[in-house]
């Protein structure tokens, strides 16, 4: 495809001229190219019949170019990486896959999404699994250390969000994964928030597991997530019961070798989705990963530049780009989730801006609630003043 640019972007997703759409990490917005090739994939399996050689061709190689373009983008192989319908699900494939025994300890910080808390809420009743929460209002350093005394003989699995959902901090995971493994333990990282905002190579990040979404930063359609297992995990992964080998397989037929895809994906699943996540994929490559990510830091750093200007404003997420990526959480000074939840209204309403009103801890702290704003490349500098306005004007 041609090169895209942001500008581009921009015109290709309708809703920029409706609304200043500050909301992509919780659900980013498809764009017309991504919805029209889900819409031709669809409309010729229908027209020719899914089972037929034309109906097939619709979704075959546009979707081996989706996955192969999925694995280019984290520089990862295409055995590796699996397709799912979302972050959650991917992660629970996971841990599944893993042989879990009372005792066991799974260590996550205090940060992460509302999913993995309830995951080991799960671990901890069906399991016996303690879990271990690393407190995250502290400096890299300091976490490190911690998860470092937190290891034992016990550990399971670790898990870390690349950038955290509650408060947008780019977490030390490449630090935190080599501590790790000096100790034989595992780590499952959440992409959630970071791929499509930034480069991600998960070779240099050097995990075991990940997980991700397409729905979020990629603008991928709704219900698309994808899991990366390492080629050295793949072996002892099972977390469904598939054979590597086919009951119709012949007596002289190979076993293929499992693969991330062979032991996750069962059955039917909509491949026009698989085909638009591929687009999307397609797209960011086409702008530039870097270019996305050095326009959303200017974007957000003109966001917290003004709201540093607004009484009873408190940003909460490191002011440091090299600490935070374009997820801005700000708390305001008495404000309970009913103001909160009115003020994001009056912001949608009035001023035609969406922003998410977040809590910021599992279980629920009823005092700790703030503004997340999820800036994205798409977004503009009028959008970005707007809100500013309607924040100033509606407090």
């Amino acid at each position: 495809m041609s090169r895209m640019t942001v500008e581009q972007l921009r015109q290709d997703l309708p809703m920029t001229a409706e609304v200043g759409y500050f909301q992509t990490g919780t659900y980013g917005p498809a764009s017309d190219s991504v919805l029209q090739a889900v819409r031709e994939t669809m409309e010729t399996e229908a027209r020719h019949g899914p089972a037929t050689t034309a109906g097939r061709q619709a979704h075959t190689e546009r979707e081996a170019a989706a996955r192969s373009g999925l694995a280019r983008l984290l520089n990862v192989k295409e055995e590796e990486l699996g397709i799912e319908t979302n972050t959650s699900r991917a992660m629970q494939q996971i841990v599944r896959g893993l042989a879990w025994q009372p005792g066991d300890e799974f260590v996550m910080t205090s940060l992460e999404h509302v999913s993995t808390y309830g995951l080991s809420y799960s671990l901890e009743q069906e399991y016996g699994v303690k879990t271990i929460e690393l407190e995250s209002e502290v400096e890299d350093e300091q976490l490190l250390s911690d998860l470092a005394h937190a290891l034992s003989d016990r550990t399971r699995l670790i898990c870390l969000s690349h950038i955290a959902s509650p408060n947008g901090r780019l977490l030390p995971v490449q630090e935190a994964a080599a501590i790790a493994h000096d100790a034989g333990v595992p780590v499952m990282l959440d992409l959630a928030q970071s791929v499509g905002q930034m480069p991600v190579d998960l070779q240099e990040l050097d995990c075991d597991f990940a997980v991700g979404s397409g729905h979020k930063w990629l603008l991928g359609p709704m219900g698309t997530g994808y899991m990366f297992i390492s080629e050295k995990q793949i072996p002892g992964f099972r977390p469904n019961l598939i054979p590597d080998r086919s009951p119709w397989a012949l007596p002289d037929d190979p076993t293929p070798a499992p693969t991330v895809r062979s032991r996750t994906e069962i059955g039917t699943y909509n491949h026009a989705l698989v085909v638009g996540l591929g687009r999307a994929v397609e797209i960011m490559e086409s702008i530039g990963l870097d270019t996305m990510q050095l326009r959303i830091a200017n974007l957000t750093h003109r966001l917290r530049s003004g709201l540093t200007q607004i009484d009873r404003a408190r940003i909460i997420t490191p002011l440091d780009m090299e600490k935070s990526a374009g997820i801005t959480t700000v708390m305001f000074d008495q404000f309970t989730k009913t103001d909160m939840d009115g003020l994001v209204a009056q912001l949608q309403d009035r001023h035609r801006t969406v922003v998410k009103s977040q809590w910021l801890t599992a279980p629920v702290d009823p005092v700790k609630v703030g503004m997340r704003i999820s800036v994205a490349a798409f977004n503009n500098e009028t959008e970005v003043d707007r809100l500013l306005e309607g924040i100033d004007a509606e407090l």
